[in-house]
């Protein structure tokens, strides 16, 4: 069901962000979209989600005030029920774009190279997803401490994150240091990984941070598929 509540005091798009990520991280959450025009929130959960919920999720920020919309306890409406391929089109689309051009490379090759085919699919994952980081750096950070077991203790981590991705993208496009990318590809996402199937087991709905904040992707057994598969490219590399 979607809930409807009224926000107070979001000023410019930064409030509306911290907003957002307060709310995505409230237990059974599904996705959260807040109007700054419209000054409220629409929330859609898998169980009612009370004001006494919301007030608590912003209480340390007393600048905004959370309430009933329009005099309106709640307001529900239907909630769409999505696909696999619709909630997942935007990483779906840039695995696709990045499967495409590690072949491509191939082709122009006398025979295949498996070294440099997983060397451009490691690439592609890193650059690609840490230019949709770079779009909003501050948002991904808070989404990604709501998982990460290093971000959450280490704040500063979520925004170097994305500099190491992008660091480690050009290393293995460069075919150079692998041996230092292949052991931090392994660190960092195995602890990623850890954190996302932590979350699941304990049955939280979290948003992934691995587009940034700009798409609403749920946490999920894919996350941790495409977290393994690189973990799993890398060692072989190593081997």
């Amino acid at each position: 069901m979607t809930y409807t509540y009224k926000i107070e005091g979001m000023t410019c798009s930064s409030c509306v962000d911290k907003i957002t990520q307060r709310l995505k991280a409230i237990p059974g959450v599904a996705w959260v979209s807040v109007s700054l025009a419209d000054k409220k929130a629409d929330i859609n959960a898998d169980r009612v989600v009370s004001l006494h919920e919301i007030q608590k999720a912003i209480s340390d920020l007393p600048k905004y005030k959370a309430g009933f919309y329009d005099d309106v306890e709640i307001s529900t409406t239907i909630p769409e029920t999505k696909s696999f391929y619709q909630t997942y089109k935007p990483l779906l689309v840039v695995f696709a774009y990045i499967l495409i051009f590690s072949i491509a490379y191939q082709v122009h090759l006398e025979s295949f190279s498996a070294h440099m085919f997983m060397n451009h699919i490691m690439a592609g994952f890193f650059i690609g997803l840490s230019f949709f980081k770079f779009l909003d750096l501050k948002s991904f950070a808070t989404a990604f401490a709501n998982y990460d077991p290093i971000a959450k203790k280490w704040k500063t981590y979520g925004s170097i994150y994305p500099f190491i991705e992008l660091t480690l993208g050009f290393l293995f496009i460069a075919d150079k240091f692998l041996l230092f990318a292949n052991v931090m590809t392994i660190g960092v996402l195995t602890a990623t990984t850890i954190g996302v199937y932590e979350k699941i087991k304990s049955k939280s709905q979290f948003q992934c941070a691995c587009l940034g904040a700009g798409f609403n992707l749920p946490l999920s057994n894919v996350t941790i598929f495409e977290n393994l598969a690189m973990v799993i490219m890398a060692l072989v590399s190593l081997s």
